[in-house]
């Protein structure tokens, strides 16, 4: 969330797409755990997504946004006639999105899954601090391979988490949730994805890899191969939404947002800014360069049901 340097552009190396993998000199654990806290300057919440906006609200208020996004995933999960459902989070993060729907659903039972430790002990804080430390669960797991029994959820989500997964189609991940779901239950993924495998220019191919770089990104997902994967594995109701125009407005804070962190966190502030704390400042900068419409990077919300 800052201004970005442009030298360190020149400084990445191009690879195609289909090819794509980053040299990460800094781990998704240690990332997260450096830079996890930043994210408060982001979300009072700890909502570490994009806003959804809706025609009439007040684009200023991003955390209504943020907060729209769960109520959007909520919705599309399709939990109605169910008295105590079961849900999954596919990275939950910090569980901003599972203490959301906690104030829905009362009786449901949810589990967020990450590779994070920090997470798991600040996310059991932040539960209990809400009320909802009986009720939400997360724990340490990787969303590719987990030991979760089959068949046991009635709605799986990966709330831009996705991205960390290997491969263009996230096979794996997509794989997991199918196997995870109950016949009938409902996965939705919302993200940024290529729309297409073509950049403008090969700086804009060299600012993609950095930004996967700073994010620890291997590669993002490819629209089609996604959804064709989701297919292959059986899924149906298969609905792609293009939600360009809806993440704009929170995507728009960045600067203000960017501009109070260097004041407040890093010219005032106690904690040492490590690299991946740089990163996290650099990655929101570089992100519009490589977003529709000046790049193939869009945002999706995809939902699919398991057959």
């Amino acid at each position: 969330m800052i201004s970005a340097n442009f030298s360190v552009i020149d400084e990445a190396v191009a690879q195609p797409v289909a090819a794509a993998q980053v040299a990460t000199q800094i781990g998704l654990e240690q990332y997260y755990s450096e830079a996890g806290p930043d994210y408060a300057a982001w979300s009072r919440e700890f909502n570490m997504h994009f806003g959804y906006y809706c025609a009439g609200a007040n684009p200023l208020h991003r955390e209504a946004m943020l907060e729209q996004m769960n109520t959007e995933v909520f919705a599309r999960l399709r939990l109605d006639g169910i008295p105590e459902p079961r849900l999954l989070d596919l990275g939950c993060g910090l569980g901003a999105t599972l203490r959301s729907f906690a104030r829905r659903l009362p009786q449901a039972r949810l589990l967020g899954l990450t590779r994070v430790p920090w997470q798991v002990r600040h996310a059991r804080t932040l539960n209990e601090a809400a009320g909802c430390g009986e009720r939400v669960c997360v724990i340490e797991g990787d969303y590719e391979d987990t030991i979760l029994p089959c068949t046991s959820y009635d709605g799986v989500y990966a709330l831009e988490s996705s991205c960390h997964a290997h491969g263009a189609d996230k096979g794996a991940l997509l794989a997991e949730a199918h196997r995870l779901l109950r016949p009938g239950g409902c996965l939705v993924v919302a993200d940024g994805f290529l729309a297409s495998g073509r950049f403008a220019s090969a700086l804009q191919q060299r600012i993609y890899r950095k930004l996967c770089e700073c994010w620890v990104i291997e590669e993002l997902a490819q629209i089609h191969p996604f959804t064709a994967r989701l297919r292959q594995l059986g899924f149906t109701d298969i609905a792609v939404e293009r939600l360009q125009m809806r993440v704009a407005p929170s995507v728009a804070h960045i600067p203000w947002v960017t501009l109070k962190f260097l004041l407040t966190d890093v010219v005032f502030g106690k904690r040492k800014m490590t690299r991946a704390r740089w990163n996290n400042v650099l990655a929101p900068v570089l992100l519009p360069l490589v977003s529709a419409p000046l790049g193939p990077l869009t945002y999706y919300m995809i939902t699919a049901t398991k057959r």
